[in-house]
């Protein structure tokens, strides 16, 4: 979409913290949940009959590979496992669409009702697979995903599992026991009396099961428990979650599931069906309705989403799906499966195809794209993945232990961690993990498998200590490494009502309605933030005193399609692709001022023009979704190029430079060369992660910038310790105490108040308020934006914003050295691509991955950004091919920069914004590069330490956002120990079970930025946990339409999913 955009004028932000002007109204969809809470069950044991699952009666498949862990009677790989290869449509916030390659199931994914709750949450979908045509509580195809559709079966001395989705997984006996059942990750054991118990591998959530096979309670490591209760007919009759609330099902005469009602009453899901008996519509708790159709052989043929998007479904004549019709904004975008011997041929809607191939077992074994190149996998028995191979053959190997607990990661270049499990009665609790320099992390749980320990053997030092509230588990109190306790409180029913740092800073305390869904949050500093919602958890608005400050509206699917803050609404145009719901425009309204950027993509998502005040950037990318070319607005095309593997290895920029990017066989950055025409070389860094007696490292050893070598050192938790002549020193609690020659001095709420010889202070929240150096005080909103900066007592720093966060700065006006520039930024879902200082534009182009790739400053002048594998921009190359200027950065991010060129940009330093005054300006807080940490804590709540930068490794970790939680205590290979850990390690205060660590952060500091209807808003209301990712990003796009969102700007940036499904 090509739009008209007028010029942006420059205006200084409020100079006083205070609520918008423009009065803001709560949307009508805003609800308030019935307070009165339904704690009477319904129904009672299940019938003495054995159990049978959906599927039953399944038809037999022609097919030529039948899973050997599959024993529904179908003999198809059903539902959705782990090992399974899904191709997955997004429909809705509440929908999805999965197509198993392999053997042509569909599989519809559709949330009914979430509501949190301690320890787990009650989430009810009904999931459709079209191997299943007989189906379970909604007839053909269809069945819920607990209560009666979820069951044991036996099959002589083995037992079958017949999971939520409609899996079906067998546990064959092995002398007194079972063997887990591949891709389940779960221990099954007879017990006493005949009943059975099983037990997930790590969480030790524990589903138990009659003697018959039916499903009598799923319960948390801790024992709070989800318990389904029966008719004598054997259908559901309702469900009492972890807080002991009821939720109730309704039936028609042939037993058909037709309603399910929540515990303050309220209808959350209805149900329709045809004389037949086939399920038809289902409409969810605010009225909206999806309808379906089936075709003569009775298979799923189309569905009609709420915002009246019509997917349609075509079958051969085996009853696999053949092709995938979504309704594209000029048509339907069809994407074709064609099946062969243990292969399936994809074509996506731009008719470029891919061939997988499978094991006997229905696994993904390799993938080839459209250009030839290979990618392969293998399996364990198990059903994890064992060796991945890139398509330079680069292999990637993982090792398990005979429990099937991964036991480590060996990169291709040689770097190896270790896992160990020692814990007596807890084999799959990870208690010990080294990284590849063999620094070792140990951990403790008590009997139930709460994480109560995480400590540095390198150290000699507890890193966490964390103490719990018994019977339910929640976390009492969560001590950091310098001895400093976090302390929780909750309500009777186990929800979080007050955390409590240590130190200064103040307590925060939360609020919540009959449905758990967060209501009110109040800081450290008193203030409080009320939270609406609508019917289906999205959050609609955020008040204070009675006053709305942020209001959100969304279309029938869950896209947001407008947000007001203050006097500025930004509205949202959607249009779908094979890939998602992307956006196609997004206005910004401030009085008479509009500002609009517009997006276009291809048939399967790839954006091809982003237009916005600086003009019309196109995209190209060849058959394997690779960007070849950007032609930027300014007259330039730049070309790129890759190698096998799909990495990016040349960048041909206009006039004739070309800068070379290397890589090694782990597919880290080695090198970036920039060469000018004829190969004259303008600029090289090289990487080294080859510690100094030789061997490979997960950590970056050396970088030499044209010729000047700099060493990096770490210590036993990988925080770095040197780099060249510099040194750094931590404590315990992973805090800064000396940078490179300035010394710190932290308090017990690990805040540094003295930098050298600068006094900080900080208020009750935890935001910088003074320093003592120019006697300089800093102003807060009630909402913790940084809004005034003064330096004895004249205002160098102004700032506005277009969200109730930082994340979408407006107008920043700050004075350095007696000159005053206001900075006005223009957002685009690549992130800032228009800056305004005192009304002269520069214009900036970025990738959909958002890198940027070139600029054009006021005067006319353009230059291409050559940045290095953290996203810092090292040098500008101009339309002549000369090296206009470098920059460098010390490990903490103070910018060197030399040329010509070198004050014209300023997106430095792991690409963030660099006021003229020092201060980077990283998404949700910002960042002081001279100390080394954030002046706000973290957003999240998920750090163990609030301050601290990218946990000590500035060298290997990032934070361009201010809102890292990446692995922590130096497990950082392939990711893969974090992945093994799971929640263990940074259980803290996150989720063990209380669950509102993570979901407070989520919800009162990072996510209120405007895309809280996202991810945020389902936590809140209890949302799915394995949908949170995804959500987020929706919510990103809604919220910030900033921030580099590649996935949803196509599949470029997704090729490993695209070609290796999860």
């Amino acid at each position: 979409m090509v739009t008209t955009i007028p010029s942006v004028v420059g205006q200084a932000a409020a100079a006083q913290p205070r609520l918008p002007d423009t009065a803001i109204s709560i949307p009508p969809t805003a609800w308030v949940p019935p307070a009165q809470v339904n704690r009477t069950p319904t129904g009672g044991e299940p019938p003495a009959t054995p159990w049978q699952g959906p599927g039953s009666q399944g038809r037999a498949t022609p097919d030529a590979i039948a899973a050997e862990a599959v024993t529904c009677s179908s003999g198809v790989a059903t539902g959705i496992l782990k090992q399974y290869p899904l191709e997955r449509f997004p429909v809705s916030d509440r929908t999805e669409l999965l197509i198993n390659t392999a053997n042509g199931n569909v599989v519809i994914n559709a949330s009914d009702l979430t509501v949190k709750g301690t320890g787990q949450n009650l989430s009810l979908n009904h999931v459709y697979n079209s191997k299943l045509p007989d189906g379970g509580a909604l007839g053909t195809g269809w069945s819920l995903n607990t209560g009666r559709d979820v069951g044991l079966t036996f099959d002589g001395d083995n037992v079958v599992l017949h999971g939520e989705s409609a899996y079906c997984a067998t546990f064959t006996k092995n002398g007194s026991g079972y063997k887990p059942a591949p891709g389940v990750s779960a221990q099954l054991k007879k017990l006493d009396g005949g009943s059975y118990a099983l037990t997930f591998n790590g969480s030790n959530e524990k589903w138990l099961f009659n003697a018959q096979g039916w499903l009598l309670s799923q319960a948390d490591r801790n024992g709070n428990s989800i318990t389904p209760r029966y008719k004598g007919n054997g259908t559901l009759a309702s469900i009492t979650d972890s807080q002991g609330r009821v939720t109730t099902f309704g039936y028609d005469g042939a037993q058909r599931l037709t309603s399910i009602t929540d515990h303050t009453g309220t209808t959350a899901a209805s149900y329709g069906y045809d004389s037949a008996g086939k399920l038809t519509s289902y409409t969810d708790r605010a009225g909206q309705q999806t309808t379906l159709a089936y075709d003569a052989a009775n298979n799923l043929s189309a569905f009609v989403d709420p915002d009246k998007g019509r997917t349609q479904l075509f079958y051969d004549s085996s009853d696999r799906v053949t092709e995938v019709r979504i309704p594209g904004q000029s048509g339907p975008l069809a994407t074709l499966f064609t099946y062969g011997d243990k292969q399936t041929v994809e074509t996506d809607a731009n008719t470029n195809k891919v061939t997988y191939k499978y094991d006997d077992q229905g696994r993904q074994t390799e993938a080839v794209d459209a250009l030839g190149h290979v990618q392969k996998k293998t399996w364990t028995a198990n059903s994890d993945v064992q060796v991945t191979t890139d398509g330079l053959t680069n292999n990637t190997t993982r090792s398990y232990d005979s429990l099937n607990n991964l036991i480590g990661t060996e990169l291709p270049t040689g770097a190896k961690n270790a896992i160990g499990y020692t814990k007596t009665g807890q084999p799959h609790l990870p208690t010990t993990s080294k990284d590849p320099q063999g620094n070792e992390i140990t951990r403790d749980y008590d009997d139930a498998g709460n994480l109560t320990k995480v400590r540095s053997t390198g150290l000699n030092a507890d890193l966490q200590v964390l103490t719990y509230n018994h019977p339910q588990g929640t976390v009492a109190s969560a001590t950091d490494g310098n001895g400093q306790p976090t302390t929780f409180t909750y309500d009777d029913a186990g929800n979080l009502t007050s955390m409590d740092p240590a130190g200064p800073i103040q307590p925060s305390r939360y609020g919540y309605d009959s449905l758990s869904r967060l209501t009110s949050v109040t800081d450290g500093n008193g203030v409080r933030l009320d939270y609406s919602y609508d019917k289906l958890d999205r959050v609609v608005a955020i008040s204070r005193n009675g006053q709305a400050l942020q209001a959100h509206t969304y279309n029938a699917i869950g896209n947001l399609t407008a947000r007001q803050y203050g006097a500025v609404t930004t509205t949202f145009q959607w249009v779908k692709t094979s890939a998602a719901s992307q956006p196609i425009q997004a206005k910004r309204t401030e009085g008479t001022s509009v500002e609009t950027v517009g997006y276009t993509y291809d048939k399967v998502g790839n954006l091809k023009t982003l237009s916005d005040a600086g003009g019309t950037t196109t995209y190209n990318y060849d058959v394997a979704n690779r960007l070849t070319s950007l032609a930027d607005p300014f007259g330039q095309n730049t070309t790129f190029g890759y190698d096998n593997a799909d990495r990016r290895t040349r960048t041909d920029f206009a006039g004739g430079t070309v800068q070379y990017t290397g890589y090694d066989k782990s597919g880290r950055q080695t090198s970036v060369t920039v060469n000018k025409t004829g190969g004259i070389p303008l600029l090289r860094h090289t990487y080294s992660y080859t510690k100094s007696g030789g061997g490979d490292s997960d950590k970056l050893q050396s970088r030499n910038i044209n010729g000047d070598t700099t060493k990096y050192t770490y210590d036993s938790l990988g925080r770095l310790t040197k780099a060249g002549n510099d040194g750094f020193t931590h404590d315990k609690a992973s805090n800064l105490t000396n940078l490179a020659g300035t010394a710190f001095v932290i308090n017990t709420a690990n805040q540094a108040t003295e930098a050298g010889d600068d006094k900080l202070t900080f208020d009750g929240a935890g935001n910088l308020t003074a320093n003592s150096a120019g006697n300089t005080s800093h102003t807060y909103s009630p909402t913790n934006q940084l809004v005034r900066t003064t330096t004895n007592g004249q205002q160098v720093f102004s700032a506005g914003y277009d969200t109730i966060d930082q994340t979408q700065r407006r107008a920043i006006t700050e004075t350095v050295n007696g000159t005053s520039t206001t900075h006005v930024f223009g957002e685009t879902a690549l992130g800032t691509t228009q800056v305004v200082d005192n009304g002269a534009r520069t214009s900036y182009t970025r990738d959909p991955d958002g890198t940027p790739i070139t600029q054009k400053t006021p005067t006319g002048a353009r230059y291409h950004l050559i940045t290095d594998y953290q996203g810092s921009v090292l040098g500008l190359v101009d339309s002549n091919g000369a090296l206009a200027a470098t920059y460098t950065y010390s490990p903490y991010g103070t910018p060197t920069g030399t040329g010509p060129a070198a004050d014209v940009n300023h997106f430095r330093w792991i690409g963030t914004y660099q006021l003229r005054g020092g201060t980077n300006l990283t998404g949700h807080r910002n960042y002081h590069p001279n100390w080394g940490r954030f002046s706000q804590t973290d957003p999240t709540n998920q750090e163990p330490n609030p301050y601290n930068y990218a946990t000590g490794d500035p060298i290997n970790k990032s934070d361009p956002t201010g809102a890292y939680s990446g692995a922590d205590f130096g497990q950082d290979i392939g990711s893969q120990a974090g992945a093994a850990i799971g929640g263990a390690a940074v259980a803290g205060v996150c989720a063990v079970t209380a669950g509102v660590g993570c979901i407070v952060g989520g919800i009162a500091a990072g996510a209120i930025f405007g895309g809280v209807g996202g991810a945020a808003g389902a936590l809140i209301g209890g949302g799915d946990k394995n949908k949170v990712g995804d959500g987020f990003i929706s919510g990103a796009v809604g919220g910030a339409i900033g921030g580099g969102l590649g996935g949803l700007l196509g599949k470029g940036g997704k090729l490993l999913y695209k070609k290796f499904k999860r």
